[in-house]
């Protein structure tokens, strides 16, 4: 079930009705939702979340009453949530590369069976859930000893497919305050969800076709370089709009039922350095990353050989969260290097925050961005090689780009340049408010109409959102 889809228009505000028609279970109420939502899609793997839910409460439960060997018991824990990762998702990728390298090194021409399993939608995302959960209980968190509230934590279905990834300290003030309609909470996520279908039906579907074509051609071997260029700067509209756009419907799908969900992006592409722009873009994942891999390999606060080691690993792992591929790999050590080689720099030459200053970080930034996203999306190194030569003005013939497409893609990116620093104030559109006892009714209402509204305003193929594979 996609937001920007039909279904989900009768979905949402059937659940909304639900939740608040109810007067004391609201919490199975958004089970339920949550489960429809997922089954939608495939009702065994909605049993397979519901398996994981339970077992990873008990390993909850388990590890805050244990006296003795506790790191041994998390890392079981850990090892037992990674284990399903990997079985659905690396297994296969695992075997075929092991059966290349085995095969390109003794000639052979060895054939492995692969599982070949369907990839459970938002596995990459509630298994991290579940790992900082335990991590934190083993840190000295209290676990949660009401399985509802912990069912609902890791089913919740606004978040459910593509995050933001959620933490469970951040999730409970909302369960403390369940049932009280909050109008402001309610205005934001109206707000939130017609920003996000804008982001992704107006602009981020528009865009896909563009980039779409521009790597299709670089698949042929032949690209010239103006239109790498658009291709890439199409994708890197594209994967903004797109994921930031399902950030936002999700975030505005919580508010609805009162939930705060983090924000996950803040003008990413306003960036003027390699960590700044880690700061602002997929922040529930960068400061996962952080939390859970780079501060217990040793951070900062050790020798710059084993930082630079534990900024690799971190981005390596990062880029394979993304996908079971070698260019998501190869995509996160370009990372690791551009952040490796920027703290050394930082700590022998110390620049001063000038203008002029910032403007080369940003223009320096951007362009390090859109050279490793054409890495991200291109499906082989060829066709990455392709692209990038091209862009760096060794393409092998002109190439011609619709004149339309060109002002497009331009004048989006302009425009979210603009729209990015207009953002920096704090101002929103005030939506009216409705009166009465009805009034969460009429939210969902009028949720519904943006998302019909959105879904028809142009004609462009309804495209799943690019973080659904991962």
């Amino acid at each position: 079930m996609l937001f920007n889809s039909l279904e989900y228009l009768v979905f949402l505000p059937a659940a909304w009705i639900v939740f608040w028609a109810v007067p004391k279970r609201k919490v199975e109420a958004l089970l339920v939702a949550s489960y429809v939502f997922y089954a939608s899609w495939s009702i065994p793997y909605a049993a397979m979340i519901f398996g994981l839910v339970v077992v990873n409460f008990l390993f909850g439960l388990a590890l805050g009453r244990a006296t003795r060997s506790r790191k041994l018991m998390l890392a079981t824990f850990i090892a037992f949530d990674l284990c399903v990762l990997a079985l659905f998702k690396y297994f296969d990728f695992a075997i075929t590369s092991f059966a290349t390298g085995t095969n390109a090194l003794l000639g052979l021409q060895w054939d492995p069976p692969l599982l070949k399993l369907v990839l459970p939608l938002g596995i990459s995302f509630f298994t991290f859930e579940f790992i900082h959960y335990l991590v934190d209980i083993y840190r000295g968190d209290l676990p949660v000893h009401s399985f509802s509230k912990f069912h609902v934590f890791a089913a919740f279905f606004p978040t459910q497919i593509a995050g933001p990834i959620k933490r469970f300290q951040q999730f409970v003030p909302s369960l403390v305050t369940l049932g009280r309609f909050d109008p402001a909470l309610a205005r934001e996520g109206l707000w939130l969800i017609g920003r996000g279908l804008g982001k992704k039906v107006l602009l981020a579907d528009r865009l896909a076709p563009i980039a779409t074509a521009g790597f299709s051609t670089a698949s042929g071997g032949a690209m010239g370089t103006g239109e790498a260029w658009l291709t890439a700067l199409a994708f890197w509209l594209q994967i903004y709009f797109d994921f930031s756009g399902y950030t936002d419907i999700a975030r505005g799908s919580a508010a609805l039922f009162g939930f705060r969900i983090p924000i996950n992006f803040d003008a990413p592409y306003l960036a003027t350095s390699l960590t700044d722009f880690w700061h602002r873009w997929h922040i529930s994942l960068s400061t996962w990353l952080r939390d859970y891999v780079y501060i217990p390999l040793g951070g900062s606060r050790v020798p710059k050989p084993v930082v630079l080691r534990n900024l690799m690993i971190t981005l390596l792992l990062g880029g394979l969260w993304h996908g079971a591929a070698w260019h998501f790999v190869a995509w996160g050590g370009l990372w690791g290097i551009g952040l490796s080689v920027q703290h050394v720099l930082r700590g022998r030459i110390a620049l001063p925050r000038t203008l002029p200053l910032l403007v080369l970080g940003w223009m320096f930034t951007q362009l390090f961005v859109v050279a490793s996203f054409v890495l991200f999306r291109a499906e082989t190194f060829q066709v990455a090689g392709v692209m990038l030569s091209a862009m760096a003005g060794r393409g092998t013939e002109i190439g011609l780009q619709s004149i339309a497409r060109m002002l497009f893609v331009g004048g989006t990116a302009a425009g979210l340049i603009l729209v990015s620093l207009a953002g920096r104030t704090t101002w929103r559109p005030r939506v009216p408010m409705p009166t009465g006892a009805l009034r969460p009714m009429l939210y969902g209402a009028s949720a519904a109409l943006v998302i019909l509204i959105a879904s028809a305003a142009i004609s462009t193929e309804r495209q799943v959102f690019i973080y659904f594979q991962f």
